[in-house]
């Protein structure tokens, strides 16, 4: 064996240090950034719920939905926005949805999604000169018995991403009446 050639344990302790090194470079950056992108995602979420409900002064976070007031002592409960999901046609499709106290829908956001692009990812297009998304924004003033594909228009060749938003809106008025009891 001639002395200039790299034997294969050097190769493989060489190898070690490098990955080694990159790998506490990489959780060093995670670590920095990491409470920037948590704000970021807080930040995300408190302007839905403007988006949602514009009526809001005020909130209190519970574990899977806000309560909304509309003064800033939080005497006066507007409605709710719950957090729902359901699965798409390429992955989950999370949702927050606002329900005022008539029991009506007041907005939708689409927090996350992984659906195709210029397919599922329909679900949050604005069209020219609009401010929310087209097809979120037929839902606004639904009572519950109102969420069909016969009063809303799915989109073409999406429908799987369609039937998601449904689901979580279904999903979300089945919290509303957890948490204030069902009509009668």
């Amino acid at each position: 064996m001639r002395k200039d050639e790299l034997n294969p344990i050097k190769l493989s302790i060489i190898l070690f240090l490098i990955a080694g090194f990159s790998g506490f470079i990489l959780s060093m950056v995670y670590s920095i950034t990491q409470p920037k992108i948590l704000e970021n995602e807080r930040k995300k979420e408190e302007e839905s719920l403007t988006i949602i409900m514009p009526e809001i002064k005020t909130f209190t976070k519970e574990e899977d939905y806000f309560l909304i007031y509309n003064d800033d002592e939080k005497q006066n409960l507007i409605g709710y926005i719950f957090k729902t999901e359901a699965k798409g046609y390429s992955g989950i499709v999370k949702c927050n949805i606002g329900i005022d106290l008539n029991r009506t829908l007041t907005g939708i956001v689409v927090s996350s999604h992984s659906e195709t692009p210029g397919l599922g990812s329909r679900i949050e297009e604005k069209k020219k000169g609009e401010k929310e998304p087209y097809f979120l924004a037929q839902f606004k003033n639904f009572a519950e018995e109102q969420l069909n594909f016969e009063t809303a228009k799915a989109i073409t060749g999406a429908t799987i991403s369609s039937t998601a938003v449904l689901k979580c809106t279904r999903q979300a008025f089945e919290k509303y009446n957890k948490q204030r009891g069902t009509p009668k």
